[in-house]
């Protein structure tokens, strides 16, 4: 095996979509949870920009990066299916777990042992810990340098959807409906599609490219809410505090120690939901506050955790009643099987019948994580996930291949055909 950086020549060897990705990589587009800002950090507009000048050089038409820094374009339909608006859609934005200056590097021809990274030697990546790597011997394993994550999730997926524009746009004869590209900011916050302008962006159904692995769709997620719980309390000295102290920083932790260790995410996998403390902040003693993710494949169940939460707050605010306290909690998607399933099951139906043409078996998988298609299906575009070839998302474990990256392209390219041929009619073909 071979590691070599992005100014290796042996890059300028790898095929377009992967030079696009380590390019895109590259640009720090990192979403901030804690700003109201929209986006939440202007630098995701940088790679904004980008996508913008390059889609007008591609020749799409309604090319605009509007003032969220969500990015719009448009590839007119060819053929029967011509009419059909078919939506892509890729989030620009990394997540702020782990730090997102990317240098990434190519481990040419993996040899299925683990491996140190460049920039971190304690950061190794090794099929002990993620099996899937055994399933890549002899690919070409991208990482970063180990000092930050990747950016597969999802510049893998904006580099595929580009790609696709290029190459579809240079395409004299091929059948297509009309695509409507989209590339959206905040996704890694949860508010990926809350300024999205539905109008603009146009499509009738719709893929997200941000799947992790090969070959699977993703049709089914959390139902997923967010619980901001602040506490207040009152500072002194604390050589003169018996009586008058109201420590904010140890209330808080009274209540997160009472959160149930089975139900935290690294004791939970499949349909079981989680309550996860994603973020504390103490400051001083007076002031403190949590930020939690609640999830769960049921209504019921993420009402549970709601109320479960809320009944500890309670309690805790009757014990300390010199202490303020403020629980917000925010819905933020749904489980999307059921829109998805009662709008247009097509958008399933077809994503396994062009993996039949690359004779593929499609996995149907369950998304233990957020997608701006679950938020796209409640409120009337139903939008599975696709899978993107990235692996150990939101990590400086994390790595794609080149061969993965090339797939996902190969995939969505041979969909888009698919529906070019067989979506002119709601029913489309036999099932």
């Amino acid at each position: 095996m071979k590691t070599v950086p992005l100014t290796d020549d042996r890059i300028d060897a790898l095929s377009p979509v992967v030079r696009r990705f380590l390019r895109y990589v590259c640009v720090n587009t990192q979403s901030d949870p804690d700003s109201d800002a929209v986006p939440s950090t202007e630098r995701q507009k940088d790679l904004g920009r980008m996508l913008e000048r390059e889609l007008s050089d591609t020749g799409l038409t309604n090319v605009a990066m509007d003032r969220n820094g969500y990015v719009y374009a448009t590839l007119p339909g060819r053929g029967p299916a011509a009419a059909t608006r078919l939506g892509l859609l890729a989030h620009v934005d990394t997540s702020a777990d782990a730090p997102g200056d990317v240098t990434p590097y190519v481990h040419f021809s993996y040899d299925g042992r683990a491996f140190s990274l460049p920039g971190d030697a304690e950061v190794r990546v090794d099929p002990d810990r993620n099996p899937a790597l055994r399933d890549h011997v002899g690919d070409d394993l991208i990482t970063s340098d180990g000092t930050s994550l990747l950016g597969s999730d999802d510049k893998a997926g904006v580099a595929v959807l580009m790609q696709l524009a290029e190459d579809l746009a240079s395409d004299p004869s091929s059948a297509r409906p009309e695509l409507r590209f989209c590339f959206t900011v905040d996704e890694e916050t949860g508010r990926g599609v809350d300024h999205l302008d539905l109008e603009r962006f146009g499509a009738d159904i719709a893929y997200t490219i941000d799947g992790g692995g090969t070959d699977a769709i993703y049709v089914e997620t959390f139902n997923a809410a967010e619980a901001v719980l602040s506490v207040h309390g009152i500072t002194v000295h604390p050589g003169y505090a018996k009586g008058i102290m109201v420590n904010a920083a140890r209330i808080l932790a009274h209540v997160l120690a009472q959160l149930p260790d089975d139900e935290a995410p690294e004791a939970t996998s499949g349909r079981q939901g989680y309550i996860h403390l994603h973020r504390i902040d103490a400051s001083d003693a007076a002031h403190a506050r949590a930020r939690m993710i609640l999830r769960d494949f049921t209504r019921e169940g993420l009402l549970r955790k709601k109320e479960f939460l809320e009944a500890v707050v309670e309690s805790t605010r009757n014990a300390h009643p010199n202490a303020s306290f403020s629980l917000d909690i925010q819905d933020q998607y749904r489980n999307m099987r059921s829109y998805i399933e009662g709008n247009d099951p097509r958008v399933i139906r077809f994503a396994h019948r062009a993996a039949d043409v690359l004779d593929l078996d499609l996995e149907e998988r369950l998304i233990r994580g957020g997608t701006d298609g679950a938020r796209l299906s409640e409120i009337g575009v139903p939008t599975p996930n696709l899978f993107n070839g990235g692996h150990d998302f939101h990590s400086r474990f994390e790595w794609n291949s080149v061969q993965g990256i090339e797939h996902a392209l190969e995939y969505v390219k041979t969909l888009v055909k698919y529906w070019g041929e067989h979506g002119a009619e709601h029913g489309g073909e036999p099932a």
